[in-house]
Order: structure tokens, then sequence, then C-alpha cells
């Protein structure tokens, strides 16, 4: 260091600055290097003295004059080390909840529960409806579909001829696109397999704004006659079936007999719901659209996809549709007078199916979770009765009320986090089985993962909860003054009081939250119970199903499909355990459910005009197939051997049919006129048989005209195998005969009858067990906030109580007293929560089936289940009560 004299501003600073580091460096640190500089400061300063004749001042002039640099060091030495007043409450709040360790687990645990439920649905939730859509321009992203002008509610496919027709006049659509639910044939493995797939129209892709991950997009060209064939892979199958060869992009596949060039890879985000199928497409494929396609109207079988233009509406896209769908309507009348256009917004398209589920999901776990911070600030206040004493020792020796206050509120916010962090724990398990089930539903969904967006909403709402739980808590026992809490004085008596009513009104507000949760939970099973009570129209058990496409090179005239039926049925008959085998193209409860429908007249009644044309599904089955399924013949007669191709037609029509058409009359022998696939047939009705519900439970049955299979010989179809024992073990012979015929036919629906139909409710079981755990937990927080409130309750009023006895009272009337101070907050809290339901339940009118939201059997007994188990909860402390001695209660006061 040179040693010339400095200036005197200089070495104050540096005056300064050693004293701020021996501020904020240890004792056994600093004094080996300050002592060195401490000497060279003071031998500047004395050759500075010496120039200048300025007299040394000593270290304490500097350290006065060095006061803010001095109050700045401490500060800064209190953030970094652990002399932070707001660590030595962590310390102490941890010692506390270390104190009474079951005590504290248990309402970890309770807190646990609630935040891990609201993380788990509050990501679904934020997946559908918070989120940005992985496409460009979301926000004007529609999905299109036909419905009948009669039925404007139920959402139909669209006729490739109605697509073309709207994409040549309209305007308000900047790209309108289809998309038709396709299965290539995929032979490259042990068994042959149907690779679920679609064809797109051209603009598809860039209607939702996608590019590949790999590779390129289709050409302008591939989507002409005459072009290469070619395919887009999705990203999971690329990873599944291919592993996720780098080199995939240019590479050949053979599907369906041909050559695929693969010409890119679909992002991991690309999941188009605008196909109304269970399951993710794995290949893309470019749509001819020849003009079999221009000319059909009557299939409704694509799904359409547009994105506006700017500046254009959603009401000014609706109202352009419906005008071209009354044009259509009157160019063609036969097929497309009856329907019209509607269009959903691609977000509420997605959303449908769990947005009303989802609500109600979310709604019980808040309500958990308020029920569980009821229950820890209860707990808390209890504590701070047991810890007056210290409180008022702290203000007496000068603690201001903040700094009461923030303890509590440090304690709480330890409990919290220890909490959320469990609660993080439980919602990364939940969500990987939540998301299993509703991804079944909506595919987005398989998206939702435990990332940085939720950990952030968790830390936000462990904030919350932890003011929620700590900050009245807080403020009653900070109002206490030095001697109220030193003494027993008419303050602390009022100060006690306060908390028993808070603690009061926390215990009649859990109970009204559980009395609805158990009331929804309670509408909800008695639906579910209703609901598996309805006659399907079948029986599902022991009925096994496999579907067919018998078409290709194989099947190109009737007679080759007939001939591969009829040797699979002699070859299906002959398994051991199958009873018969029947055939029909509209399975019920079958994802791909051929509804083929149609309009029909009436032979000797005046024909309604096109437009007013009545419609009715068309279905293609044998007599075997009642017969498995055991619909009942209500008159006439099934199909038989003698109704062939060379016999006149006949059909069998079901009971909502016979209603509407002869009400009270027989329509045997009547004669129908249907319109199947384009050309109108004329058929004699000889059977009547029972309604079949086809796509849920809930969903009353269709009118139906069925049709011999000799006659209409469909490629199209369902086996439909009866068993004599459990079906499932036999599906793989099954399997195995029809591969004896055509190795190279894949199957489709290959399980039990009765897993489809269970498949169809089991969203309305989930959300029921869902719902159901959540009341249950909420049911028991409740019973637990009763118990500890007349727990706290009655060690408040033990020196009364045992005055009470003292004086001669009985112990069945104390027991009493404190049981009527239980039952009156459980009854006002059954009150209120009945009133809250009368309002509330008529949310999930759309959850129920066959029940009312008002439901007064569900009512009551909710509620006297609740009266029930708080009796029981509150007996407990009563009993407890009566055994207070009253020389140890006087004398513990």
């Amino acid at each position: 260091m040179d040693r010339q004299p400095s200036d005197p501003l200089v070495l104050r600073i540096c005056f300064s600055i050693l004293t701020i580091a021996r501020r904020l460096v240890p004792r056994s640190i600093r004094e080996s290097w300050t002592r060195e500089w401490e000497a060279e400061l003071r031998y500047r300063w004395n050759a500075l003295s010496r120039r200048r004749g300025v007299r040394w001042q000593g270290q304490a002039d500097l350290l006065r004059q060095s006061s803010g640099a001095i109050a700045d060091a401490a500060f800064l030495r209190r953030q970094f080390t652990a002399d932070l007043d707001i660590v030595q409450d962590v310390r102490y709040a941890v010692r506390m909840l270390r104190k009474r360790p079951l005590v504290s687990a248990l309402a970890v645990v309770v807190l646990a529960l609630g935040l891990g439920g609201t993380i788990t649905v509050f990501s679904t939730i934020d997946t559908l409806l918070l989120r940005e859509l992985p496409y460009r321009d979301a926000d004007r992203i529609v999905t299109v579909w036909q419905t009948e002008l009669t039925r404007l509610d139920e959402r139909l496919g669209v006729a490739p001829g109605a697509f073309v027709d709207w994409r040549g006049r309209t305007k308000a659509f900047s790209q309108l696109a289809a998309a038709e639910p396709f299965a290539f044939d995929y032979l490259e493995g042990p068994e042959p397999v149907s690779i679920v797939s679609a064809l797109v129209t051209e603009g598809f892709f860039e209607a939702l704004g996608v590019q590949p991950v790999r590779g390129r997009l289709f050409l302008p060209d591939e989507y002409k006659e005459g072009r290469a064939d070619v395919v887009l892979l999705s990203y999971a199958s690329w990873q599944r079936r291919f592993g996720g060869d780098e080199r995939i992009v240019g590479k050949t596949l053979r599907l369906d007999g041909k050559a695929f060039l693969v010409a890119g890879v679909l992002p991991p985000t690309f999941h188009p719901s605008v196909l109304r199928r269970a399951t993710e497409q794995e290949m893309w494929a470019p749509q001819i659209v020849e003009q079999f396609e221009r000319d059909n109207r009557r299939g409704r079988y694509w799904n359409a996809v547009g994105q506006l233009s700017p500046g254009i509406t959603s009401e000014q896209a609706q109202a352009e549709l419906a005008t071209i769908s009354r044009q259509l309507g009157r160019e063609y009348p036969n097929t497309m007078g009856s329907m019209t256009a509607t269009m959903v917004p691609l977000r509420q398209h997605i959303a449908g199916p769990l947005r009303d589920p989802l609500t109600l999901l979310f709604s019980a776990v808040v309500m958990v979770l308020l029920i569980a911070c009821a229950n820890i600030a209860s707990l808390l206040i209890a504590r701070s009765a047991e810890r007056q004493r210290e409180f008022a020792v702290r203000a007496a020796i000068g603690a201001g009320r903040w700094r009461l206050v923030r303890q509590m509120l440090v304690e709480a916010t330890v409990l919290a986090a220890l909490a959320c962090g469990c609660g993080l724990a439980i919602a990364s398990i939940a969500i990987r089985t939540f998301v299993g089930v509703t991804s079944q539903l909506v595919r987005q969904l398989s998206d939702v993962t435990l990332d940085t967006r939720l950990i952030l909403f968790a830390i936000g709402l462990t904030v919350a909860t932890s003011l929620l739980i700590g900050m009245w808590p807080a403020i009653q026992l900070s109002r206490g003054g030095v001697y109220e809490g030193l003494k027993e004085t008419a303050a602390a008596i009022t100060a006690s009081h306060q908390r028993r009513r808070l603690a009061s009104a926390l215990v009649i507000g859990e109970v009204a939250l559980a009395l609805v949760l158990l009331t929804g939970a309670g509408l909800l099973v008695r639906s579910f119970v209703m609901l598996t009570r309805v006659d399907p129209g079948f029986e599902r058990s022991n009925i096994a199903v496999l579907q067919v496409f018998a078409y290709g090179d194989r099947y190109q005239t009737n007679a080759q499909r007939l001939a591969f039926f009829n040797q699979a049925f002699e070859r299906l008959r002959g398994q051991p355990a199958v009873v018969r085998v029947g055939l029909v193209t509209a399975m019920p409860f079958a994802s791909a459910d051929i509804d083929i429908r149609g309009g029909y007249r009436i032979e000797g009644r005046p024909a309604p005009p096109p437009a007013e044309l009545p419609v009715t599904s068309l279905t293609v089955a044998t007599s075997e197939f009642f017969q498995a399924m055991r619909i009942p013949l209500r008159r006439g007669r099934l199909f038989s051997d003698a109704d062939r191709e060379s016999a006149p037609p006949v059909a069998i029509i079901n009971d909502v049919l016979a209603d509407r058409i002869w009400p009270g009359a027989n329509p045997i022998g009547e004669r129908i006129t249907a319109n199947w696939q384009g050309r109108w047939r004329t058929m004699e009705i000889v059977g009547v048989v029972g309604n079949v519900r086809h796509k849920a439970l809930d969903i009353d049955a269709r009118p139906e005209v069925f049709m011999p299979l000799m006659q209409v010989p469909y490629g199209s179809v369902t086996f439909v195998v009866q068993t004599s024992t459990d079906p499932a073990p036999v599906i793989p012979a099954l399997k195995a005969r029809i591969w004896e015929l055509d190795p190279t036919l894949p199957l489709y629906e290959t399980q039990t009858l009765d897993a489809l139909v269970s498949q169809s409710h089991a969203p309305r079981r989930f959300v029921m067990q869902i719902v159901g755990s959540l009341s249950g937990l909420a049911f028991l927080l409740a019973a637990i906030g009763i118990y500890g409130m007349l727990t706290f309750s009655t060690m408040q009023r033990t020196r009364e109580i045992g005055v009470r006895i003292a004086m001669g009272g009985s112990r069945h009337r104390i027991m009493r007293m404190v049981i009527r101070e239980g039952m009156v907050l459980v009854v006002t809290g059954v009150i209120i929560g009945l009133a809250a339901t009368l309002v509330l339940s008529r949310a999930i009118v759309a959850l129920l089936y066959g029940v009312s939201p008002t439901d007064p059997v569900t009512l009551a007994g909710t509620a006297a289940l609740l009266l029930a188990v708080a009796l029981l909860a509150c007996y407990v402390p009563a009993r407890r009560a009566t055994m207070v001695d009253p020389l140890a209660a006087l004398r513990a006061q």
C-alpha cells in the first residue's frame, strides 16, 4: 500500500467499510485481517494529522460519524445471518409443532389432503379453460356440425357434400377443412392391427396452425388424384410404434397393402379433438375429395374445423352458415331439407364433456379445504388460550401487537408450508390417476403435469391458507392486554368468550359445508344407482363383441361378404362355451356405433315434403343378434332363412317407431319405405322388438328399422357371441377362428358387452367416487371439529363445571348442558347447510339422472346422518365434563 497521506474523506470511507466488515464477518475470521488494516489506517490518519495539524479523534468519533453505516451493517447482518427475527419466529414455530407431534401431524395431513385435491382439480381446469391452446389464433378456431332442425341439441357429423358446399360458398372462414375418421391395416407384427387414423382435406393443419416437429406437411398436389401416398405420424405413435426413429421421415410404411411415405411427425401437443373418437389418431393422410364425396349429402361422418377470417365474429359466421344451410335445403330437399349447421368454439368443444364435472369437483375440494382451514384455525384458537399467559408476558416486556400477530402467522405459515409439500406429493400422484381417467374423454388432459405454473399456484394457495388459518387466532390473541393475560379479569373472561364464539362460528361453517358436500354426494350416489337400474333393452352378461370391416379386394361383392360371414358363423359356433353367434351393424355402446340414418314414409299415407321427412336409424342384423342379446320380441317374428336376397324385403322395427307411427295398433304387415344408402327400399314389417339404448343409459332409445343381413350384406359389422361362461377368456380363441379365415383382417372392438356398458357411465362413476370420498373426508373433519370445539369449551369452563357440581348440580344435567351446547351449533349449521344446498344443488342438475336436486329423501338422510355423528362427537366431551373433580377444578384456578 502506498504510504503517502490520503484525503480525509477517503480515510473516513475506509473506516466505515472496516466497521461494516467487522459487523458482518464472524469474530473468529475478522480479527486476523482487520487488525492489520486498522493499523494501516491509523498510520495514514496520523500522517495526515501531522501534515494538516488535525488531531486524531479516535475510532469512537469515527463510529459516531458513521452511525448510518453502522445501522446499515446491523440490518445487513440480520438479513444474512440467523439473527433475523423471522428466522427466530420460524424456529420457535417448529418447536411449538414438535411439542405436540400427533396433533401437528394430523393438522398437516388434513391440510395436505385439501391442498393436494385442490391442486389436482385445478390442473385440469387450468389445462382446459385457462391455458392457451397449442394452436395459432386458437380463439378464432371453431368446430362446425350438422344438426337436425327438430333436434338442435344433438350435434351430428358433416356430410362430405355439405362440407364441399359450405367451403365453396362461405366467406366467413379463412380456412375451412374436414377430417374423416379412418383406420389403416398394418400387418408388420405378430397379428394384424388397425391403426386409428384420419383423412384430412386441404387446409386442415393450416386452420389449426400446426407445424410438424420433423419433416413437412402435405403438399397441395398430394390432395389430388394420382398423388403419391403419404402419411403424417402423431408424436406418440412415432415414439411408441417406431421407437422415435430420427430417420423416420422419408421411410416407407406398408398400410392397407400399399406403400406410404412418411412426410413428417406432428408435435406432441397436437390433440385434434374435432374428431369424436375415444382413441388418439396415430396417422394422418390426405383426403381425396372425389365425385362420390361431392354428391354424398346423406352420410354424416366427417368432422369440420375452421378458422374465422379477421374481423368476422362468431355470430356473423353462424348467421352465414344458417343462410347457406337454408339455401342447400331448398336445392337438395331430400337430404338437406331438415338440416342446419351449428358452430362451436374449439375450447368449448374440448372442455364440453368435463366442464360440469370439473366445476363440481373443484367446488368440492375447495369446500374440503375450507373445512380443513376451519379445523386448524380452531386448533390454533384452542392453543392460543393455553398460550395467553405467554403472550401477555411478551407484551409486558415490550413486544408490540404486530410482533405477536406475526408469531401466530409464522406458525400458521410453517404448518401450511409443510402441508404444501405433502400436498404437492399427493397432487403429483393424484394427477396421474385423475388424468388417466379423464384423458379418455378429453385427450388434451394427457398433457397435464405438475409444472412450474401449478407449483406457483400451490405457493399462492399456501399463502392464502396460512392467512386464513392464522389471522383470526392471531388477532384474537393479540387483543388481550398485559394484565388480562396474567390474571383473571373481566377483559380476560371477555377474550375467552370471544375465542369460544369464534370457534363456534367455525364449527357452524364446517357443519354447513359438510352437509352441502354430503347432500351432493348423496344425490350423485342415488343418481348412479338409478342409472344402473335402467333397462338398456338387452342382457349384458356373457356377451363378447368383435367388430370387423369386410371390405377390400376379398369382399368386393355381396356374395363374397356373405360367404365370409357364413364361414365365420360356423367357426365361432364350434368354439367351446359358445351358445349363439349373431351379427349387427350398429352395436350398442360400441365406440364405432354405425348409426346410418335415412328418411322414411309409410305406404298408404300421404308423403310429407322432403324437408319434413321423418328420419330413422337403419340397422342390418341377424335373428341370432336379438336372441343372443335377449332383446324381447313384442309382435310378429324374427328373420328366417327364407329372408334371402331373392325374397321380398322385410324389416323389424322397435317399439319407439311402432308407437310413433301406429300408436295402439298392430304394425305387422304394414309397409315402410326407407332411404338406404341413397336408394328407396320398400319393406314389409314382420316383427316388433323392444327398444335398445345405444350410446348411454341416460339417452333414450332411438327409432330403429332392422333389415336382414341376407338381403343387405353390409360390410361394417360386429359379431355378437353369447357364451355359457365368462366371455373374456374366450375372446382370444374367437379372434383366432376369424384369422383362420382371413389372417390379414384386423379386429377392432374386441371385448365384453358388460365392459362396454360400464365404460359408458365411467365418468359418472368417477365423479361420484371422488365427490363421495371428499364428502366422507368433510364429514370426518366436521366431526373432529365439533369434538375439538366442545373439548376446548369444556376446558375453558372447567371451574364453572366444578362449581356447578360442588353446588349439587347433577352430572346428567352437566352432560345435557354440554351436549345441548354442541347440538345447538350443529343444528344451526344443518339449517344453514340445507338452505345452501337448496340453492347450490341446482348447479349439478346436468350430472343427475332420475333424481331431483331437492330430493327430500337425500336431504333428510344426510341431515339425519350428520346429526347422529355430531351427537356422538358431543357425547365424548360431555362424558368427560361429568368426570371433573370440583376440588381439583377450584384449586387449579
